[in-house]
């Protein structure tokens, strides 16, 4: 399987994905317990189903988050810049950027409800596959999307910043993640036939293309699951 592109792409996309989601498990349960620990800075209450929602203190965990965030956007440029086409450097980034991705997740369904979890990504897996499939296996030419699609990530970028500056109404949030699961979607399908076409030349079945392409499709995974939980 692994003298394919796609064995190769599916290898590293996977086990990255997997890291990604185990970390965000963990770091749950470890509130979890925390909480039960009578931490001061985390609170619950319990949802209309009898579920445990976890609350935590901004002001203590502020620091962190920055410093997190700070962290994850060097790792990735590094893994950008320099370990896509370095496969010994660029593993370790990944699975580096994988882990701090997977705790700004466990941060992000903390702070809508990380009951949720489950179920949003049931259905990011959903679409994810479905957009494999018809991706790779329709014959439609989705390179046509890709200026579009490029216009609307930065629509995303100046909301998302606009966002931070002034208070935005919840149904408005709500039509721009659906907006943006659209553009995740859309990303998805162009992505998932860019691999299908690879796939077919002798030239791009290296381990090299292989993490550029999972970056991409990881990327847009993670994006499509956070806007379905922001929906």
């Amino acid at each position: 399987m692994l003298d394919t592109l796609y064995g190769k792409t599916f290898l590293i996309l996977g086990s990255q994905l997997g890291i990604t989601w185990l970390t965000t498990v963990i770091l749950l349960a470890v509130f979890r317990n925390l909480y039960y620990s009578k931490v001061a800075w985390i609170s619950a209450s319990v949802d209309g189903q009898g579920n445990l929602d976890l609350d935590l203190d901004w002001e203590t965990i502020k620091p962190y988050f920055f410093g997190l965030l700070v962290t994850d956007i060097a790792v990735f440029l590094i893994l950008l810049f320099y370990g896509r086409s370095d496969l010994f450097l660029g593993i370790p980034l990944f699975t580096l950027w994988s882990i701090l991705t997977g705790i700004e997740l466990a941060l992000c369904l903390i702070a809508v409800d990380e009951n949720l979890g489950e179920k949003v990504l049931a259905i990011t897996a959903l679409i994810t596959c479905t957009a494999g499939l018809i991706g790779a296996r329709s014959g439609i030419d989705f390179s046509f999307l890709g200026a579009g699609l490029f216009g609307s990530l930065l629509l995303l970028i100046v909301y998302g910043l606009i966002r931070i500056v002034f208070s935005i109404p919840r149904w408005i949030q709500r039509l721009w993640a659906c907006f943006g699961t659209l553009v995740f979607t859309g990303y998805l399908l162009y992505d998932f036939q860019r691999l299908s076409l690879l796939n077919e030349h002798a030239t791009s079945n290296n381990w090299s293309t292989a993490m550029k392409v999972s970056i991409s499709i990881y990327l847009d995974i993670i994006n499509l699951f956070l806007k379905l939980l922001e929906f």
